[in-house]
């Protein structure tokens, strides 16, 4: 997701050295940001903060803006927990120094929006989503746009986010049209319409390349898109390809502990998967969950629906013993967390009956079948 930062200027009037280094260690970092070199860019704003001296309520709404980036930056490198602290803060301080209905309140909001977004809390992403599109002056709402689209397509709310990103592209510049095509990929994969998701992935791929820094997170992301198509296309070569180069993308990027960098390599795994190529998905699953649970915690839906396809994985390999008690924690654990009818928890029903049924306990088998408590 391409977010908008908040450089310090105009605004906020420079009041000595203090302020005038705190601004530019502000602006450079987000210029850093921008082009994906996150690790140049938190000292910077991290410093930023540290050099912000100004009082008052013009100083409270500067200090937020950094407050906002620095959290955004967190968010994009997987530190939820921390960016969650951070934008949480930055809001009260907008709110608090330039009102509730201000477009900086609308900024804020829509930082919060991505990041639980991503952490797969989509009730709150909705909700903050929302709030801000009004407040947003026209210039920033297309990142809004985006936000929203995406916790619609999570939602499987297809014809709303649909509907968003069209609309997106008309007169759209080559990164609004780069994440529209991104999200349109991901909205038609999920739909099983996989001729759009071929169209839509390439022409995603092809701006990625053109208008992106090289080493932008959303040039993996489009490059795992089109490993999916390929994969449901098969053209199975060119999946696998895909999915690595995504992978070496995300890692270079955004290092080896990167919740994004979990999801490419279980996504290659679940395509080893189906090629019965066990061993291998075996590995990439054990790995992508270790990082989702250093991230989101071990009772995680996102987590336990992962333990869910590895024990599939453990089934194909004849360990049924052992990927039955993983997929009945995994299955218990989400029939917990999830509405009955969540998708998530009848594809681990299913996974859970089918090692049953391999294992030769068709009683049991035909039981959960059914579904339980």
């Amino acid at each position: 997701m391409l977010i908008l930062l908040v450089a310090l200027v105009g605004t906020v009037a420079a009041e000595g050295a203090a302020l005038d280094a705190a601004t530019e260690l502000n602006n450079r970092g987000a210029q850093l940001y921008l082009q994906a070199h996150y690790a140049e860019a938190e000292p910077l704003y991290r410093q930023a903060l540290e050099t912000w001296t100004q009082t008052g309520a013009a100083g409270r709404l500067g200090r937020a803006r950094i407050l906002g980036n620095l959290g955004s930056l967190l968010r994009a490198t997987g530190r939820y927990a921390e960016g969650e602290t951070l934008l949480v803060e930055a809001l009260q301080q907008v709110e608090a120094s330039a009102g509730a209905a201000s477009p900086d309140a609308g900024l804020a909001l829509d930082n919060l929006a991505a990041l639980y977004r991503a952490k797969g809390d989509l009730a709150k992403a909705e909700e903050c989503a929302l709030r801000a599109g009004p407040l947003l002056v026209e210039s920033e709402r297309a990142t809004n746009r985006q936000v929203l689209a995406s916790i619609y397509i999570e939602q499987r709310r297809f014809a709303e986010a649909e509907s968003i990103l069209h609309a997106a592209l008309e007169g759209a510049s080559d990164q609004v049209a780069c994440t529209a095509y991104i999200n349109l990929t991901f909205a038609a994969i999920a739909q099983s319409r996989f001729a759009a998701a071929d169209d839509y992935g390439r022409r995603a791929l092809e701006l990625a390349r053109r208008v992106l820094p090289a080493r932008h997170p959303a040039v993996a992301v489009a490059l795992n898109n089109m490993a999916q198509v390929d994969r449901f296309l098969g053209r199975y070569l060119e999946a696998e390809q895909h999915y690595r180069e995504a992978i070496d993308r995300w890692e270079e990027t955004l290092g080896p502990r990167h919740p994004d960098l979990a999801w490419g390599l279980m996504n290659l795994a679940e395509f080893y998967h189906v090629r019965d190529r066990e061993t291998g998905a075996e590995d990439l699953y054990r790995r992508g969950i270790q990082i989702l649970g250093e991230s989101l915690g071990k009772d995680d839906p996102q987590v336990l629906f992962a333990r869910s396809q590895l024990a599939g994985v453990l089934c194909g390999e004849r360990r049924y013993t052992e990927a039955a008690k993983l997929g009945r924690a995994a299955l218990a654990g989400l029939e917990k967390a999830l509405d009955w009818d969540d998708p998530r928890v009848a594809r681990a029903r299913s996974i859970y009956v089918r090692v049953l049924e391999a294992a030769r306990r068709p009683k049991e088998a035909g039981r959960d079948r059914q579904g339980f408590r």
